[in-house]
């Protein structure tokens, strides 16, 4: 999946303070330590724009596990899948969408990483404050809609590995098999997939602090199985089926959905 000027990616805020919610991550001493300045995905040949990432929520440290708990289940096998680093994406969905409390990475819209367009023709329309020709403008962009955490991570899996201009991969400085650690993949992403000078310090504190390199490693991805039961009702009998699926490598939640042709909502809740 390829970035046009009309899919521009962007780190949004919540639209109902997007006058006052733009302040730095120093409130978030347990996420960065250090102040950062903004983050937004710069593409070719468009004017540079900064965006400030949300930073409300998730102050406790129990509150940040539960959100790398979560989300780490999804980025693990799609990176592995994909010849990324699962702590890069991980520290990019906790820093672009503000430990998931921005309104566009909640339901109904799950977009972790501020991707802008549509997707399989949902979208969402959002207010976002972006730093533009030397001064801050809000505007009202379309974002992608996702039906889960799922869609987001491989999505962004998608941008990374198959944009390319003129005929080369713009992110392949940021591929496992290009790098020899995640740093040269956030050195990569800098001034790339994001207009932030110091997006790479950024992202680097993260992955340190949060032990994010543990889901880099094959065998630290969590192979677990998932059963799901059907009932079949009828006024003679009650019969119940069990089948067994043991999650592999390349495998999400949606894909492992449709193959049985339930809902990501019913095989959570299996």
């Amino acid at each position: 999946m390829m970035k046009d000027v009309q899919s521009r990616k962007t780190i949004h805020n919540k639209p109902t303070k997007v006058a006052t919610r733009y302040q730095s991550l120093r409130r978030q001493v347990a996420l960065v330590g250090t102040a950062v300045t903004a983050c937004s995905v710069l593409v070719p040949l468009l004017p540079t724009k900064v965006v400030l990432a949300d930073t409300s929520g998730y102050t406790s440290s129990t509150s940040q596990t539960s959100f790398i708990n979560t989300i780490a289940a999804y980025a693990a096998p799609i990176a592995q899948a994909n010849d990324l680093y699962a702590s890069v994406m991980i520290a990019q969905a906790i820093v672009e969408s503000g430990w998931g409390q921005s309104a566009l990475a909640q339901a109904p819209n799950y977009n972790l990483f501020g991707i802008k367009g549509s997707y399989n023709g949902q979208t969402v329309y959002m207010n976002t404050k972006e730093f533009l020709n030397g001064q801050y403008v809000t505007k009202n962009e379309p974002f992608r809609q996702y039906p889960s955490y799922a869609e987001s991570f491989q999505d962004n899996a998608n941008v990374l590995k198959t944009t390319s201009f003129g005929g080369s991969y713009y992110y392949t400085g940021a591929w496992k098999s290009n790098t020899t650690s995640y740093t040269d993949a956030t050195a990569w992403l800098t001034g790339r997939y994001a207009t932030a000078p110091n997006y790479a310090t950024v992202l680097n504190r993260v992955i340190a602090q949060y032990n994010l390199t543990q889901y880099d490693s094959p065998s630290t991805t969590r192979t677990s199985t998932t059963s799901t039961t059907n009932t079949t009702k009828n006024t003679a009998a009650s019969t119940t089926t069990t089948t067994t699926y043991t999650v592999v490598k390349g495998d999400y939640l949606s894909k492992i959905a449709n193959k049985y042709g339930v809902t990501v909502a019913q095989l959570k809740s299996w």
